[in-house]
């Protein structure tokens, strides 16, 4: 298991719809800040899968989701 506290996980959505154009929620940003973590660790050639399983369309009026 792979802590990742709650501040990366929002950057890490916010890079994703910002950068890839996904919208995906906290969760989903988690995820992937517990990838970004993971990748040093990796031998070259590895491949990761990850499952984004939620949006971000309800966190667009959460305080602190958007940048300020």
């Amino acid at each position: 298991m792979i802590q990742v506290d709650a501040e990366p996980a929002r950057e890490y959505a916010r890079r994703s719809a910002t950068e890839e154009g996904m919208l995906v929620g906290i969760s989903s940003g988690a995820t992937l800040a517990a990838i970004a973590q993971k990748l040093p660790e990796l031998p070259p050639g590895a491949r990761v899968l990850g499952f984004n399983y939620d949006t971000g369309e309800r966190y667009l009026s959460v305080d602190g989701f958007l940048p300020a």
